[in-house]
């Protein structure tokens, strides 16, 4: 199994990446070329995540593309850097013939069947107001990959912590199911990792939640 793992640089994509190789997955790292990163077990492809020829040498020939991106600070850019950076994703993907795609996403890019969970709305609502950038970004991801008519799952997750994996996780849209409000960064880069061979969601959006 041959696995592309974007934002494999950041808290989470550390997980993702250890769990991959033990799992025996052949890993390729798409990192950012100032970036300081180093692993000798897995392929690294460095670039520009708008870079065309940089994308399709990180992405050809993967069964499947996962993506860890997300916002990270406060004060984030204004012209949606995750949101294209996903879209020229998508678009290399489908030149190469790649379908399933694996990304996270939180409760603020609401799912048609989601009900109420003030848990999820209120952190949403305060992200709309206090971070408008982050919020656009977020949001701007999620239209992106629906519109791609790729397999796709969107794993939506709360607040993230480095707790050990626990294996017992809520899965479902918010207000629907049960859910706490944080989750390991383990169990998130497992969960995306069965989704791999899975089709129970695709083209869904599970929240994601430690019990």
């Amino acid at each position: 199994m041959k696995v592309t793992i974007f934002g494999g640089t950041g808290r989470t994509g550390k997980p993702l990446i250890e769990r991959a190789l033990q799992q025996g997955m052949d890993v390729t790292v798409f990192a950012r070329p100032s970036t300081p990163f180093a692993n000798p077990r897995v392929r690294v492809v460095r670039g520009d995540l708008l870079d065309r020829d940089s994308l399709t040498e990180a992405i050809r020939g993967a069964d499947a593309v996962l993506s860890a991106l997300g916002p990270t600070k406060f004060r984030h850019p204004k012209d949606q850097p995750i949101t294209r950076a996903t879209d020229a994703m998508i678009s290399v993907m489908k030149q190469e013939g790649i379908r399933r795609f694996i990304c996270i996403s939180t409760g603020t890019a609401r799912d048609p069947h989601d009900g109420f969970d003030w848990k999820i709305h209120l952190p949403a609502r305060l992200i709309k107001v206090m971070m408008p950038a982050v919020y656009r970004d977020i949001v701007g991801l999620a239209a992106a990959v629906r519109a791609s008519q790729l397999e796709w799952t969107m794993v939506r997750v709360a607040f993230l912590n480095d707790r050990p994996a626990t294996t017992a996780l809520n899965v479902g849209v918010y207000g629907r199911t049960r859910h706490t409000i944080a989750i390991s960064r383990e169990d998130v880069a497992q969960f995306m990792l069965d989704q791999i061979s899975s089709r129970e969601f695709i083209r869904k959006t599970p929240g994601i939640s430690a019990k």
